[in-house]
């Protein structure tokens, strides 16, 4: 009897404990670089309004799979895709716009 309630307790604080997936989001997002923080790879934005989820402002956001170094200058006009998830927000495929 012991053993059987030691198990369901294990089983209920497994299952309370274990989290879903977590969903994200992905927003095409199209703005101006105005800086970037190489030590952060952070590029800051000045980005237009994003339908659905945020009006046009200027925020950091990290970049992932690139170098920040490595992406068009200050004042270029840009594209991306920006995740969103419950823990945070990045940006991806960060292109200079034609």
């Amino acid at each position: 009897m012991r053993r059987t309630v030691c198990l369901l307790l294990l089983a209920v604080l497994f299952a309370c404990g274990k989290s879903g997936p977590k969903e994200e989001k992905i927003y095409a997002v199209k703005g101006t670089i105005v800086a970037r923080d190489a030590a952060e790879n952070m590029l800051r934005v000045n980005h237009e309004a994003i339908p659905g989820y945020m009006e046009a402002m200027t925020m950091d956001y990290t970049v992932r799979g690139a170098k920040v170094t490595e992406l068009p200058p200050d004042s270029s006009k840009v594209e991306g895709k920006l995740h969103v998830t419950d823990e945070g927000a990045w940006l991806t495929d960060v292109k200079k716009m034609p």
